[in-house]
């Protein structure tokens, strides 16, 4: 059956889950199968506006008219993951005009029943999780990089999305300049610091377009694999990646975006890290870091699919939750055949309030 025959159901089915991926230039909808996110039924693509009001209510009026179970909202940043903070689900002081201090969550949940699960996170921190769940090698902690418009960088570590001060900003790190590259990017940098070479401001579709002389980003496609520009970019994301693994230890590097699907550019990236590591991680070699630094399996749809990895694992861990809390019932009222005082006090306490309440319901007629 498809989402087309369950959409006259009044109830929200436990059939889907739904995801939205919030980009710079686009808010992807999508319906996925309980149980495979990376299996979508149903998708709709909103164009960003410079209006927020008027890009998500378009955006909550799709998931209004959708049941699903859970929801996943995979947003560009920066944005406030912190559960208990006053801030929770905003974009905030995001350089895309007219969308700082935006509350995505409120919005987009606002009209949603109140026991659907939500999870709230970045658009790279959500594939990332999506990556590391489907990897086919056991591991611990992955980096997910995406290339275009910006550079964006997500991390798993330990199964979970990292989060702290905020969440990984690592594609404005600074990295050692080209040789000879002296090509002015002050104005693309977000940071004041006259020497800081900002990998975003290097290597992002802006810088590239600005380097190669062309007048607009879609124009890249026309350029060669031999073009000198691309050991440019090479060179800056292999210093970034050498960051990530000297500080994060990651034990796969998945690289993403519009930029990355010249796939040429992949062996020049390994060759290049190998041999700024210098040997200092033993176990990287050339051989091991074909399998370390690799393509997206799902290209150009890894939000989305980000997305409702958030979804499954939000509606997972509810569950999770919700038999922790019948199991812990279920032993104290059933399993503990010696009560110890407080079992007896609190079992004392909750009978004599029932019958309080009973006397107080009797006497109120």
């Amino acid at each position: 059956q498809t989402y087309k025959e369950y959409k006259i159901k009044k109830s929200w089915t436990m059939e889907f889950i739904a995801g939205v991926e919030g980009g710079g230039s686009s808010w992807v909808c999508a319906l996925a199968k309980n149980g495979d996110p990376s299996k979508i039924v149903e998708r709709e693509v909103y164009e960003t506006s410079g209006n927020p009001e008027e890009t998500l209510s378009k955006v909550a009026e799709w998931l209004r008219t959708r049941s699903f179970c859970s929801l996943g909202i995979a947003s560009f940043g920066p944005i406030d993951p912190a559960i208990d903070s006053k801030t929770y689900g905003y974009i905030t002081s995001t350089p895309k005009p007219g969308w700082q201090d935006t509350d995505v969550v409120g919005r987009l949940t606002r009209d949603l029943p109140k026991n659907i699960p939500v999870r709230f996170d970045t658009d790279v921190n959500a594939p990332a999780l999506a990556e590391f769940y489907v990897s086919e090698e056991k591991i611990s902690s992955l980096a997910y990089i995406t290339v275009g418009t910006g550079v964006g960088v997500g991390l798993v570590v330990n199964g979970k999305t990292v989060h702290g001060l905020l969440h990984p900003e690592a594609g404005h790190v600074s990295v050692p300049r080209y040789p000879n590259d002296t090509m002015d990017v002050s104005d693309l940098s977000m940071f004041d610091c006259q020497n800081w070479t900002e990998v975003e401001a290097v290597v992002a579709s802006r810088a590239l377009v600005r380097r190669a002389g062309l007048d607009t980003a879609a124009q890249l496609r026309n350029l060669s694999d031999d073009d000198p520009i691309w050991n440019v970019t090479a060179h800056y994301l292999a210093a970034m990646v050498a960051n990530l693994v000297l500080v994060v230890s990651p034990q796969k590097i998945i690289l993403s975006g519009g930029i990355m699907q010249r796939l040429s550019i992949f062996p020049k990236i390994r060759e290049r890290l190998v041999t700024y590591l210098n040997g200092y991680i033993p176990t990287l070699d050339q051989d091991r870091v074909t399998s370390l630094v690799v393509t997206s399996r799902w290209g150009n749809n890894a939000g989305i699919i980000g997305a409702l990895y958030l979804a499954q694992t939000a509606l997972d861990d509810n569950k999770k939750e919700k038999i922790g809390q019948h199991n812990i019932l279920t032993q104290f009222f059933f399993f503990n055949k010696k009560p110890d005082t407080t079992c007896t006090v609190f079992l004392f306490l909750a009978v004599g309030a029932f019958v309080f309440l009973r006397r107080s319901s009797s006497s109120s007629f």
